[in-house]
């Protein structure tokens, strides 16, 4: 079970007409706890900020986050931070308040050291990304897309669902950035109009960047899929995980992942955490 706070209190409510349960209005970010610190947590607020201007909400004092986390996960080594900021109730229909009042929830979830991840084994989703200029790349609420892929992915018993928008360009996993590599290169989706900017996923490109290897960020599609000679999905928790398996072809771990794999570890992102 989690350790919660709301608006900064520990047996806080949220309210049932908070919009964020009625409509989805809202914002989150999942972090995760290293050595007893929440990790490239100035990225995650930096990314909740750019979302709450995008979506006109009041932004979370930073110092005030940093300090509910700090209390939250003290004397814990190991486990995952998760924010949820929401316009606050209001009045029933769409039309937003004038003056919102935020609701701030800030969770946390200890958990044992992990064991080292084999391969991912992951399939092609059939439900399609939705698609939204206006909220591609932010870590909206209301992710029934998602949870509806992730329910095809468990009824095969795979780890991952690589997801596709309605005109069969690439998005990404269900919960995580998609990566490939072909002829010493280094593919993924463009967030252009769905899918998360997701932190890892940056700095994965960052890293590459100044390791000289060259990387795409495009349109790809099921073609991409079928010539990838290496692949590998990113997020907050895992980090880099290779895909073994897509759609029972194997794929193998190259030395393009491996690389980017050590080169990660040396930025201060080990998985599974100690």
């Amino acid at each position: 079970m989690g350790r919660w706070l709301v608006n900064g209190e520990a047996a806080g409510v949220v309210d049932i007409e908070d919009r964020g349960f009625a409509y989805g209005d809202g914002l989150f970010e999942t972090i995760a706890w290293r050595q007893a610190t929440p990790r490239l947590l100035d990225r995650h607020l930096a990314r909740l900020t750019a979302g709450c201007r995008r979506l006109a909400l009041p932004v979370p004092d930073a110092g005030m986050i940093r300090t509910q986390l700090a209390s939250l996960g003290a004397g814990t080594r190991n486990g995952t931070a998760k924010l949820i900021v929401t316009r606050g109730p209001g009045p029933r229909g769409y039309r937003p308040p004038s003056l919102p009042a935020p609701t701030l929830a800030i969770g946390f979830f200890p958990a044992a050291p992990g064991e080292p991840r084999p391969g991912a084994v992951a399939v092609t989703c059939t439900v399609p990304a939705s698609e939204n200029a206006v909220l591609a790349g932010i870590k909206k609420l209301g992710r029934l897309d998602n949870v509806m892929a992730q329910a095809q992915v468990m009824a095969v018993g795979a780890d991952e669902g690589i997801m596709f928008g309605g005109d069969g360009r690439l998005v990404g996993g269900t919960s995580s950035n998609l990566f490939l590599v072909r002829a010493g290169q280094l593919f993924t989706p463009a967030i252009g109009s769905a899918g998360v900017a997701g932190i890892m996923r940056d700095l994965v490109l960052e890293i590459a960047a100044g390791l000289g290897i060259p990387s795409v960020v495009g349109r790809l599609g099921t073609p991409d899929l079928a010539g990838a000679e290496e692949m590998f999905v990113t997020s907050s928790l895992v980090g880099i995980r290779p895909v073994h398996r897509l759609d029972g072809r194997v794929v193998g771990t190259g030395p393009l992942t491996a690389r980017l794999m050590q080169a990660l570890a040396e930025a201060g992102v080990r998985e599974p955490g100690p």
